[in-house]
């Protein structure tokens, strides 16, 4: 004959482990502190999405060459003094005459530098920031 034990008989007992960690349950967030991660975010992604260049600020340069600026400065692109291969490679990144660029950082040692072109960053080496003339607009 089979005899069936209740479900009660069949729990495990319980472990020091679990016990301690019933008994030491992490303190519960304050209920402030998830607003304020939400916020900042918000903040950030509002600064990210407004981020248009102005055109003429005190740090716009004219009748430089891209490699010229320093981090912070921006200006217009002209014209390309390149070859033909080396023009249609810096249109297809998105770099077309008329266009405003602003450089995000330089890195050192003549390495290569970020451009905010079109809402998107762009690392170009020296020597072809070097054939992208900036001017006024006309």
């Amino acid at each position: 004959m089979l005899v069936m034990s209740s479900p009660s008989d069949r729990q495990p007992k319980s472990s020091p482990l679990l016990k301690w960690k019933r008994q030491n349950k992490p303190p519960q967030a304050a209920p402030g502190a998830q607003a304020f991660p939400r916020a900042a975010q918000a903040a950030l992604s509002a600064v990210r999405s407004g981020e248009t260049p102005a055109p003429h600020g005190s740090l716009y340069r004219h009748g430089v060459t891209l490699a010229e600026l320093q981090p912070g400065e921006c200006g217009t692109v002209r014209r390309f003094i390149s070859t033909r291969q080396g023009r249609l490679r810096l249109l297809e990144m998105g770099l077309t005459p008329g266009i405003h660029v602003k450089v995000v950082r330089v890195a050192a040692f003549g390495g290569p530098l970020d451009i905010l072109v079109r809402g998107y960053q762009l690392s170009l080496r020296r020597e072809e920031a070097a054939a992208v003339w900036l001017d006024d607009e006309e």
